[in-house]
């Protein structure tokens, strides 16, 4: 690695700068912006500069004479980031890693190593409506605003008393500079994006001005357009399934022969954590867990299409030396309507026939696998989707500001609105696994640990598709989003899925704070502060599933159906012996085609926003179609101390924060039980729900100069994180009543009926932190830091199914009269001796046990200035976090990283430069993610080298041209073990060139 960083022969030409900042973050310096008289506050303002190394002393200074542990990020003096995009640029803050997990460049980042919803998203130091979250485990989505509309991002890892709330790993404040600080005059940008994966291109622009139109009054405004045009390839295997006799089309005899030694002779103990199959008759003589093969593999491509307008301005008006008004407003609106997701899809379900090839491997955690197979009677599909993205958000932040020799006043208001729309239009054709063969067969090898030796052949070609002349018939309210080419499910050899999911959520914040500080002399007190803050939030959710029934059936043709455009160059070649016998489906011609539909009246309801019939009893619909409303009081009191304390300067302050919020949640529960899967709007009810709770949240730090060149910083503080109400829907839903067949023989039924509870009654969790950093600032351009931290966090809200816990004796108002658990399972009041009903629960709740993160980070930066000649041209840094996590063994922590490198080498002049940058994220586990991906598992260590070099053509005008992903990096997922791969994403090199003159 550090042989990529440190080649000195490659560092010759003028570089683009992030400065890392540590700043007040309502009043960070803009980009371009004049000298101006620091405000009278613990932190410094950010500086913004032209060149890398005059970033890093200007960061020096800065973090010497700030109060809280922060770090950041501003725009070069050429106008722009350094970086792809905000996450991009932020991953090189120590503690901040970035979620390539993400699809779409949504660019959310984890902080700490914890989840992106436990950081708190500002702007200018305000609490706003970003584009509201419809994920879980993921942050504001970074993507949706264009870069160029902002001064800088700070990272307060400490956060004061005066500091809104709500960021349990810290928050993350977006500046927009103020009118007055900015420099007169104006600039235009314009670049081009290329993208080697799919040889996709994308312009952008940018124009913007600012004017002082006397001494005390001035404006401001930026305008971005940046058009999206990218994709990202995947290899994703879903599922390992357990080698059976009837997979293999062996008898039970034969099969335990072939492969007996491999399963257990015993029965297996119930709950045991290791892997387990058991067979009367087998040896075990090599292993007990039985031989596992993959049993479903996808080929899948995104494409993103679609455009960004991004803008910010404001005025600032100064009628007095005193006195100080400010307006800034923004806007964004991420639009990809044409965004469409492509899969082959290859499952090998009850009736395929799989034939092992070689010889199983052993995983790490006791699996015997094998990794190539052959196979014949596939279920063999095709999907192609219409993945519609919008984000955007809006509003306006004003300020007052007053002060004199004793006192300081300030008012501040803003109003803002959010949304985020994922609209999802699903077309799947499929041969179905039929008696005696489907004619399909094919081979598959996963590559293990290396998605160059993946290789998948299936024939024939097409492997799927819509036979000429197929009349289509609708497979009914138990199976209401297929249609089939028979009238009888049984004879149907072909089946196609009509369906989607589409997801809405709108936010909105208003708020009005007022602040006070009086400057006294009281021993080692320097000033008291205190203020009042009024704030308003309200989350709008909904959500619907959409079904096959009164499509234009007769309208459907095999000309619908065309070879994949990917097959070319999939996964940039490097996918291993991909198939490229791939169809998918023209969507366009599609819908337009089986479109009007006719409404399926027994539900109750109209059609989708996308034209289609409600499914009422699904998920999306059934527990996402809500509101949630806080209103909250804030108050805070803070001293602000600075003495001497044997001989050394000691600053610093200590306060408390109280919030009181009242939350109104109002929802469409479900009372009664469905008649079938479609369900009804009719069986959904407005409830209301109301809950309130408050927090005193105490805060104290310092900053202690052991020497001139030696500082001392530690910070004590607590914070908290509501529950995000798209994570843990308020909503109860009452599933439809289905046959156990696992239980149930010949002389007793078993049904059960699965109900989600809704978490109406969820508290915020909270945070306990310590923060300590001893800085080094061994000569005026250098840092030498290295910080710790910990984070006892309770009251984590956690899922859970236990019967014990949620089988409420009175039966809740599910429709099924007081329940019964007899330890095992939870029974019905109807149920008799041969016919049972069981109650399968599932919620969340507030974990009473708590989970603790302890961090390291090292910082070192260094400009190489007091060098001669050539040398002094020199400089970069290096920052290494390490975070681990103990929680609870029912809830672990997931998304942290233990180690995060990043090595930076730049070289510059007065005339051009070059900055190469090397980051490195050790491997971390994800959560479960439902069917797309499947369950949980773990992202393999992943490094990343950019390039972004600069020429200074003249005074007024520049070129810069960047690359990411230098190392043409893959993102590799795998379940407990390498060898076990999961999930392969390839997204290529990002090229861009750009052009930028002043005036």
């Amino acid at each position: 690695m550090n042989s990529k960083i440190g080649s000195s022969r490659v560092l010759k030409i003028a570089l683009l700068s992030a400065t890392v900042i540590a700043g007040l973050p309502a009043l960070a310096a803009a980009q371009a912006t004049a000298p101006q008289t620091a405000p009278q506050s613990d932190t410094l303002d950010a500086v913004v500069v032209t060149g890398f190394k005059q970033s890093y002393a200007n960061a020096v200074r800065a973090k010497k004479n700030a109060i809280e542990i922060t770090d950041g990020i501003s725009s070069d003096g050429l106008g722009r980031f350094p970086d792809l995009n905000v996450g991009e640029a932020l991953q090189r803050v120590p503690g901040v890693q970035i979620n390539r997990e993400a699809e779409g460049r949504d660019a959310t980042i984890n902080l700490r190593g914890m989840p992106g919803e436990y950081a708190r998203m500002t702007l200018n130091g305000q609490a706003f409506a970003e584009p509201p979250l419809l994920r879980d485990n993921q942050g504001t989505p970074l993507g949706a605003f264009n870069s160029d509309i902002f001064s800088a991002f700070v990272i307060q890892k400490s956060p004061m008393a005066n500091t809104v709330a709500g960021g349990l790993s810290g928050n993350v404040d977006m500046q927009i500079a103020p009118a007055l600080s900015r420099r007169d005059g104006g600039s235009l940008k314009a670049a081009y994006e290329y993208n080697t994966l799919g040889n996709l291109g994308a312009p952008a622009y940018t124009a913007s001005y600012n004017k002082h139109l006397s001494d005390d009054l001035a404006v401001f405004g930026t305008v971005a357009y940046k058009k999206e045009n990218f994709r990202r390839d995947s290899i994703l295997i879903n599922s390992y399934s357990v080698l059976t006799p009837a997979y293999t089309g062996l008898s039970t005899a034969n099969f335990l022969a072939k492969y007996g030694e491999y399963y257990s002779s015993t029965p297996c103990t119930t709950g045991s954590s290791a892997f387990c199959s058991y067979m009367a008759g087998a040896s075990g003589t090599k292993g007990t867990s039985g031989l596992y093969f993959n049993s479903q593999t996808r080929q899948y491509s995104r494409m993103n299409k679609g455009e960004t307008w991004s803008a910010s301005g404001g005025l600032e008006w100064k009628p007095n030396d005193n006195t100080k008004l400010g307006l800034v407003g923004y806007y964004t609106n991420r639009d990809l309507p044409k965004t469409r997701q492509d899969l082959m899809i290859n499952g090998l379900n009850s009736g395929s026939i799989v034939t092992p090839v070689g010889t199983p491997f052993k995983v790490s955690d006791g699996r015997y696998v094998y990794d190539s197979i052959t196979f014949t009677n596939p279920d063999a599909l095709m999907s192609s989707r219409l993945y519609s993205q919008h984000q955007e958000s809006q509003g306006v932040i004003g300020n007052i500001d007053w002060n004199n020799d004793d006192w300081r006043l300030a008012g501040v208001f803003t109003a803002s609105g959010g949304k985020n729309a994922s609209v999802e239009t699903q077309v799947d054709i499929n041969t179905l696994i039929v008696s005696g063969g489907n004619g399909i067969s094919g081979s598959l090898s996963t590559g293990r640990d290396n998605i160059g030796d993946y290789s998948y052949t299936i024939s024939p070609t097409p492997v799927t598709g819509i036979p000429a002349g197929t009349t289509w018939y609708w497979g009914g309210v138990s199976d209401p989003t297929a249609i089939y080419n028979s009238a009888t499910r049984s004879a149907a050899t072909r089946r196609m899925q009509i369906t989607g999911t589409q997801s809405y959520a709108e936010n909105s914040l208003y708020a009005a704070q007022f602040d006070a500080e009086r400057f006294v002399k009281l021993g080692p007190i320097k000033s008291i502060q205190g203020g009042v803050r009024l704030e308003r939030t309200s989350y709008t959710s909904s959500g619907y599933r959409v079904y096959a029934y009164g499509l234009q059936m007769q309208n459907i043709t095999s000309a619908m159906v065309k070879q994949a455009p990917y097959v070319d160059d999939f996964f940039g070649g490097k996918g291993g012996n991909y198939t490229s016998n791939w169809q998918v489906i023209d969507l366009d011609a599609f819908l337009s085609a089986v479109k009007p539909v006719t409404e399926y009246a027994p539900s109750g309801g109209g059609l989708s926003p996308t034209g289609l019939n409600i499914r009422y009893q699904d998920d999306n619909y059934a527990l996402r179609n809500y509101t949630n409303d806080d209103d909250t009081t804030q108050a805070y009191l803070m001293a602000k101390y600075d003495t001497e304390l044997l001989g050394h300067r000691v600053r610093g302050n200590f306060g408390a924060r109280y919030e009181n919020t009242e939350n109104k949640l109002s929802v469409l529960d479900q009372k009664t039980p469905p008649a079938d899967a479609i369900g009804s709007k009719n069986i959904y009810a407005n409830v209301d729900y109301k809950n309130k709770y408050d927090f005193f949240l105490p805060s104290a730090i310092f900053a202690a100069d052991l020497t001139d060149d030696l500082i001392l910083r530690g910070a004590y503080y607590k914070t908290y994180v509501r529950p995000h109400p798209r994570q843990f829907s308020p909503v109860t839903k009452i599933g439809l009543k289905t046959l156990d067949t696992a239980l149930t023989s010949a002389s007793t039924t078993v049904s059960y009926v699965p109900i989600t509870i809704g978490n109406n009654n969820l508290k915020p969790y909270m945070a306990t932190s310590m923060d300590l950093s001893l800085e080094w600032y061994n000569r005026p351009n250098g840092l030498v830091s290295l910080a710790v931290f910990e984070k006892k966090i309770t009251g984590r809200i956690v899922a859970t199914s236990d019967p014990a816990l949620l089988c409420p004796s009175d039966g809740s108002t599910w429709g099924y009269g007081t329940l019964t658990w007899d330890g095992t399972y939870c029974s019905t009041s109807s149920s008799t001796a041969t016919n049972i009903t069981h109650i399968v629960a599932s919620g969340s709740y507030n974990l009473d046990k708590p989970t603790t993160v302890h961090g390291v980070e090292f910082n070192i930066q260094q400009n190489l200035d007091f060098l001669p000649g050539f040398w002094k041209n020199f400089g970069g840094s290096f920052n290494y976090a390490y975070t681990t996590s103990k929680s609870p063994a029912i809830a672990p922590f997931p998304g942290i990283s233990k180690h995060n490198v990043n090595l930076i080498g730049y070289y510059e002049t007065p005339k051009y430069g070059v900055r190469l940058v090397y980051n490195y994220r050790s491997a971390y586990d994800l959560n479960a993610n439902g069917t797309f991906t499947g369950g949980s598992r773990s992202v393999r260590p992943r490094g990343q080298l950019d390039l972004a070099t600069s020429y200074n053509v003249t005074d007024r005008f520049s070129l810069a041209l960047d690359v990411y992903n230098l190392t043409d990096a893959i993102r590799f997922e795998y379940e407990n073990d390498e060898d076990v791969v999961r999930t392969a994403n390839y997204d290529g090199r990002t090229i861009t060139l750009t052009a930028r003159a002043t005036f």
